[in-house]
């Protein structure tokens, strides 16, 4: 299998399609070793220069222009409003919402390929599941400090603990599920039919999807498999429930026989979410209660304090830090920021970002990232796909989609 590896020149700086792939790969992938483990230097590079590519490929007013610059202008004024103003963390999340408002441009302002965006995909899942298999051999050998690796002898390494291309093995779940969705997304498209889990083990597609099967059982995440849960959600029609629901209680009968801690956690965690009780959901597990005691304190939220609206200011990065103690905290937009952030954000979302509401979109973009668009390099990522994918929807419905003569 071919697999796309990005080749740099600044004459390239102006070439559309390669600033698409470059955007999509750098904010996908964390290669600790170059990029550290918090702020990258790479991405704030791309960033940086984001606001010249802003002047040169952004000739029109768009809507991801309009809400984009909305909804920073709205959390800055917020900010503003409260004692302390961290510009440095509003500065940050102005160079997110700039490079993604060029990449929307760039993206609308070409006529792309299904099957090259499709092979990029295909491409960024094997690459995850090559390194992780890498990784899991470097483990048995006792090996935790490898950089091509991407081991930098990270404090959680084990067997069953690797994070792959990212930094932390939560958010390699989290984006593979975006990509094998957008993949899934892509191959629909082409063949105009809904795909099958038949179609997805034949020749062509048996290799990606074995990878990103075998990433998401032993990357050591409950996260993943919570992503699995959301993808399978596709698959799930009258007429196929004969072969998926042994097909689940085979995956969950592996997942005991290999004892998967973390998919018993998900399971349980998901059991006591349920009530709503967020203390019974910390006891439980501190790390996922982290993603779902926000969602459940916004859900119940009073909208008759002003803070709920205004948000509680800019958060430091110590405060943010110790999330997975608190009990009280809201989805990140919401909580920092307030309701009115949050309304333009999802504005934002659903106009250039998910085409619909009611998707798996909708879904991974609510339980997996927290429903906010913010500092994260990762979210961005995800959303950036979500758009592409949104671009080929589109253009099929308009009858303009340009496909190469190979199904992809």
């Amino acid at each position: 299998m071919d697999l796309y590896i990005p080749k740099f020149s600044i004459r390239q700086l102006t070439d559309t399609q390669f600033l698409i792939k470059l955007f999509i790969v750098l904010m996908c992938i964390q290669f600790v070793p170059l990029e550290g483990y918090d702020i990258s230097p790479i991405k704030v590079g791309l960033m940086a220069l984001s606001p010249l590519l802003l002047l040169i490929k952004v000739p029109y007013i768009s809507k991801a222009l309009i809400y984009g610059l909305l909804y920073w202008l709205v959390c800055y004024l917020v900010a503003s409003f409260h004692e302390k103003m961290r510009f440095s963390t509003i500065g940050y999340l102005g160079m997110f919402v700039v490079s993604y408002i060029v990449f929307y441009h760039l993206v609308y302002s070409t006529s792309l390929v299904l099957g090259n965006f499709s092979s990029l995909l295909k491409s960024l899942i094997t690459a995850y599941g090559i390194v992780l298999i890498l990784q899991q051999i470097a483990m048995l050998l006792n090996i935790h400090y490898f950089p091509f690796l991407n081991l930098d002898n990270q404090f959680f390494l084990s067997l069953t603990k690797l994070p792959s291309l990212s930094l932390e093995p939560s958010h390699s779940a989290r984006l593979l599920s975006v990509m094998m969705l957008g993949y899934i997304r892509c191959i629909e498209i082409d063949r105009e039919q809904r795909v099958t889990l038949e179609l997805l083990f034949n020749k062509e597609h048996r290799t990606v999807t074995i990878l990103f099967l075998w990433s998401m059982l032993s990357m050591g995440s409950g996260t993943a498999f919570i992503g699995l849960g959301l993808l399978s959600i596709y698959f799930i029609q009258r007429k196929t429930l004969i072969y998926i629901i042994p097909l689940f209680a085979f995956l969950f009968y592996l997942g005991q026989a290999m004892e998967l801690t973390q998919m018993e956690r998900a399971i349980r965690v998901a059991q006591v979410a349920v009530s709503g009780d967020v203390k019974a959901v910390q006891k439980e597990d501190g790390s996922a209660a982290s993603r779902i005691i926000p969602i459940i304190n916004t859900v119940s939220m009073d909208l008759t304090q002003k803070e709920t609206w205004l948000g509680k200011g800019t958060a430091s990065h110590e405060h943010a830090l110790n999330g997975w103690k608190r009990t009280t905290d809201k989805i990140a937009v919401v909580d920092q920021y307030g309701l009115i952030a949050f309304i333009v954000s999802i504005m934002l979302f659903y106009s250039c970002m998910a085409k619909s509401f009611f998707s798996i979109e909708t879904l991974m973009f609510l339980i997996l990232f927290g429903f906010s668009l913010s500092n994260m390099a990762y979210t961005w990522g995800a959303t950036m796909i979500f758009t592409v994918v949104r671009y080929f929807q589109e253009q099929d419905e308009k009858g303009m989609l340009v496909i190469n003569n190979s199904k992809v």
